[in-house]
């Protein structure tokens, strides 16, 4: 199995393919905030993918196996949402869209994949958000090196409760290649 990062020429292929993944109720609540209780699906639209992806400050790239996208990271510069936005801090975003290649033990090299990245492009430390009721996202990155840094409580509805969004960073140490 070969998996990269890849930066994917943006058709509509792709965005509509975005579009089902960030809709999909196995991982909507995961990945996108729900700000009332009455939030229903879909929460994304086209118009809402498309500005994402045309955002100058974020850098979009697609988790692919053999080729064949299965994911999206994000790397954005001076996110609005930051604890600590030190021009040296990049945000992530990041989830597996594909049902198939959930919790199949690819996370761990994705990550790894992403920090390269981020050294590459300059970033000494990565601040991500989690929401409080994705342990499995929890476990990926405490054992990847991150960090709690704060929580905004009551941040996203799920599954008939209010939910926290857990903030986390690494520091990343230079690339001693």
């Amino acid at each position: 199995m070969n998996l990269e990062l890849k930066s994917l020429p943006l058709k509509d292929d792709l965005i509509w393919m975005i579009l089902r993944w960030e809709n999909d109720p196995a991982i909507s609540s995961f990945i996108t905030p729900h700000h009332d209780e009455e939030s229903e699906l879909p929460l994304v639209t086209v118009e809402g993918v498309r500005e994402s992806l045309s955002n100058p400050d974020k850098r979009n790239y697609f988790i692919c196996v053999d080729d064949k996208p299965v994911g999206v990271a994000s790397i954005i510069r001076n996110f609005p949402a930051l604890l600590k936005n030190d021009g040296k801090t990049a945000w992530l975003g990041i989830y597996i869209g594909e049902p198939d290649w959930r919790s199949k033990g690819i996370g761990k090299t994705v990550m790894a994949l992403y920090e390269e990245e981020c050294r590459s492009l300059g970033y000494q430390r990565i601040e991500l958000g989690v929401f409080s009721h994705n342990a499995g996202a929890i476990r990926l990155y405490e054992k990847s090196g991150f960090t709690k840094i704060g929580v905004i409580p009551h941040f996203t509805y799920s599954q008939g409760e209010w939910r926290d969004d857990i903030r986390m960073e690494k520091i990343l140490r230079p690339d001693l290649g």
